[in-house]
């Protein structure tokens, strides 16, 4: 999952020449990275690692990284 992430977020700053803010996932995606990290279960520590806001919407079929205006914030907790 990482690898993936990391692939989409970089095609996306080639494109645009700046980096995401924003990633898309659902609760499986959520999942299947939290079990690549060292401490799944601090939500914040992903958050910061990631460097991006996650959306978690349950139709998103694959991660997918957007940009958006709005700063950098913790806004959905799990």
């Amino acid at each position: 999952m990482l690898s993936y992430i990391y692939s989409v977020a970089k095609e996306f700053e080639q494109e645009h020449g700046f980096s995401p803010n924003l990633l898309y996932m659902n609760y499986c995606h959520l999942e299947c990275l939290k079990q690549q990290l060292e401490d799944p279960n601090d939500f914040n520590s992903i958050l910061v690692f990631l460097g991006m806001e996650l959306i978690l919407q349950q139709e998103a079929v694959h991660p997918s990284v957007a940009w958006a205006h709005t700063p950098w914030k913790q806004a959905i907790h799990i």
